[in-house]
Formats: structure tokens, C-alpha cells, sequence
């Protein structure tokens, strides 16, 4: 299993984004690919916010993605299970947020996450393999 950040994400859905042909490269590169329902919302954000594409088009482009990756779901052991690891793994602040990421990863038991933050990743899934486009 091959899980995408939402800067790989983004990077897909957006032609103009610097980095549109190596994120696509990565998104079609696994056949397992997935993320998680937050990394949806962060996309959606982006998107909207620092990319200000028009709320209607974001939503189109956000949920779009559900055709051609899984997108799981978060329990609320997820949630538990990222809080409780937080201080161990010097998690702190939005750092919740990328730990959140790495737990759904580790539950779908991921090979790989694929970002383009490697450095949000490297102490909350130092057993995944952690890769750039």
C-alpha cells in the first residue's frame, strides 16, 4: 500500500502546480495507492485558500479523487492512537495533523507514504518508507 500525502494530492489536480508532471509521475506510478479523509479536507483547503480556485471548482477537483484512489476513513482509535504517541514520537502543535496521516499508514500497514514534506513524516513513520517525487 502506497499512501499520498495532500501535497501529492495537490500537485496532481492542479496543471499550473510546479510540480503537477512529478506528482502525477508518483500517483500513477503504485497501483495501491490511498489517503485518508483529512488529507481530503487539507486538499480542499489548499486548493480554495493558497491556490484560490473558486469553492465550486476546489470541491469538484477535491472529490474527484474518490474515482481513482481509496480514501479510508478515520476511527476515533486512529485519533487516540496519534494523541497518545504525540509526546514519544515529539509531536506537537498542526504536527498532529501529518501524525494523523502516518497512523491511517500504519493501520493499512503502507509500504511507503509519498510527500512532498518528507521531514512531517520522518518521526511520527520512521518504519515507512518515506519518498519525494
Amino acid at each position: 500500500m502506497t499512501f499520498l500525502d495532500t501535497g501529492i494530492l495537490v500537485g496532481v489536480l492542479l496543471r499550473k502546480h510546479p510540480e503537477h508532471e512529478r506528482c502525477r509521475a508518483a500517483f500513477e506510478q503504485y497501483d495501491d495507492v490511498f489517503t485518508d479523509a483529512h488529507a481530503l479536507a487539507e486538499t480542499f483547503a489548499t486548493l480554495s485558500g493558497f491556490y484560490k480556485v473558486p469553492p465550486h471548482a476546489a470541491t469538484e477537483l477535491t472529490l474527484s479523487l474518490r474515482e481513482t484512489l481509496e480514501v479510508e476513513p478515520f476511527r476515533i482509535g486512529d485519533y487516540e492512537t496519534a494523541i497518545r504517541e504525540a509526546p514519544g514520537r515529539g509531536v506537537m502543535g498542526g504536527g498532529i495533523y501529518d501524525s494523523l496521516h502516518a497512523t491511517i499508514a500504519r493501520r493499512k500497514k503502507a509500504r511507503r507514504i509519498v510527500t512532498r514534506n518528507p521531514s512531517h513524516f520522518a518521526h511520527v513513520a520512521p518504519e515507512v518508507e518515506i519518498l519525494t517525487p
